[in-house]
């Protein structure tokens, strides 16, 4: 009866010898022997990969042609005085789009959390602010600014990243295109506005300002893309990857957690060896304690800066993020020293050598330093990139990192139109005000 049932079961039918005979004959018989006898098994699992992830692309493309998405233009009174501390409350707010989609919505309807793209463009010249969101969150992103800039307007527009080719090489339109990458791991922070600010004077400098006198440079013809996709996120995998970096300042070994297997097992051993585990494990507690404290105290200044800032960022609300930046031009008019290297210029303002930095990717987007097919290779870049853009897509190009509230409003911000002379830059010239409530009628 036993040997009826391992007939049926390959891998437990598997004879060696015969294997091996048929190797030294032909390989490729020893390989189809091999697949006959239980190798196929192997294929299961990737066979398990490709049906489900090939289900779920089908099902949340799907889902995704059938969301409403707008954009917003957001514009701020010329006499504004509100601060960067108030974009960084928006941000907060915005936080509240976070919905984890259940395991149903997910796999049986396409659910997926939804984006924010936050934006800066200028089409010739002319500087606007931009929000794009579902239809659903247009009264969250409104709520927000208004909250902050009360005499703000908010205005429904067709989407300007729609008004140029998307496919190249094209006849009359050139792009040049990238996204930013961090270079160390994302607990790590950017340099923010509060460190932007003058202790003594109290004049705030940004790097909005110098993104702004760049954008507002351009001429007939010329455009420049700025784009933060944002995706709200319960933010535990990034306290993990920030609980590892802030153990690794501090020098604390991470110790592995006792399994309940493990202490089912222990259970049969003698009692006086368990006690005895539990007083070396207690004085071992005690020890990574005062190491922990010795090696705080041999942290240098510099040092003990970087666990701060860390230990700062991980305390804030984020969000998963992409950064893209376009420059897209008649090719008679296309300036490439006017816009990319000023816009790189401003970027890095925000970053430190002992902490973060953002840096143009050479994996996406246009790349000078590629060896075969050049031409055609950065063309199929610059038209992935551009759709990407158009789309917000969350998905396409790199991995997304993690930025805080305070990090994105020091990378996206309305400015400080006191300081700011960029004169393109679109503003409302006066704050609205109601009408007297004496004003006599009839």
């Amino acid at each position: 009866m036993l040997e009826d049932i391992y007939g049926y079961i390959p891998f437990l039918n598997f004879d060696f010898n015969a294997f091996l005979n048929a190797a030294g004959i032909d390989p490729f018989s020893a390989m189809a022997y091999l697949f006959v006898h239980g190798g196929w098994l192997v294929l299961i699992p990737t066979f398990w990969y490709m049906l489900k992830n090939g289900w779920l692309d089908y099902i949340q493309n799907k889902a995704s042609g059938k969301r409403e998405w707008i954009l917003l233009r957001v514009s701020v009174p010329k006499a504004s005085e509100q601060t960067v501390k108030a974009i960084e409350n928006l941000f907060a707010l915005l936080a509240a789009a976070h919905s984890a989609p259940s395991w149903a919505e997910t796999w049986l309807e396409g659910a997926t959390q939804a984006v924010l793209s936050v934006e800066i463009a200028s089409i010739e010249g002319q500087v606007s602010y931009y929000v794009y969101c579902l239809q659903g969150l247009r009264d969250l992103v409104e709520s927000g600014v208004y909250a902050q800039y009360p005499d703000a307007e908010i205005d429904l527009v067709e989407d300007y990243a729609r008004q140029v080719p998307s496919e190249y090489p094209n006849e009359n339109w050139d792009v040049w295109c990238t996204e930013m990458t961090n270079v160390n791991p994302d607990p790590y922070p950017l340099k923010t506005y509060i460190e932007f600010e003058d202790k003594v004077s109290g004049e705030f400098k940004g790097p909005m300002a110098a993104f702004l006198e760049v954008f507002s440079r351009l001429g007939p013809g010329e455009q420049i893309w700025y784009q933060i996709v944002m995706q709200p996120t319960n933010q535990s995998d990034f306290r993990k990857r920030a609980d590892t970096v802030i153990k690794k300042l501090k020098g604390v070994k991470d110790v592995p957690k006792t399994t309940l297997l493990e202490h089912l097992i222990s259970i049969p051993l003698n009692v006086f060896f368990e006690i005895a585990s539990i007083l070396v494990s207690s004085a071992a507690g005690a020890g990574e304690k005062k190491k922990e404290a010795t090696e705080m105290l041999k942290m240098s200044p510099g040092e003990r800066l970087v666990l701060e800032a860390v230990e700062r960022k991980a305390s804030k609300i984020g969000f998963n993020c992409k950064i893209r930046f376009i420059y897209v031009a008649k090719k008679e008019m296309m300036k490439k020293s006017r816009a990319i290297q000023p816009f790189i210029g401003a970027i890095k303002q925000v970053n430190t050598f002992n902490m973060q930095s953002l840096k143009p990717s050479s994996v996406v987007g246009v790349n000078g330093a590629l060896w075969w097919f050049r031409d055609k290779r950065n063309n199929e870049r610059k038209s992935k990139m551009v759709r990407a853009y158009r789309s917000r897509s969350g998905w396409t190009g790199l991995s997304k990192f993690f930025l805080s509230t305070e990090e994105l409003a020091t990378l996206w911000h309305f400015p400080i139109l006191l300081q700011v002379k960029a004169p393109g830059l679109r503003r409302i010239e006066a704050k609205k005000s109601e009408a007297p409530a004496n004003i006599p009628f009839g």
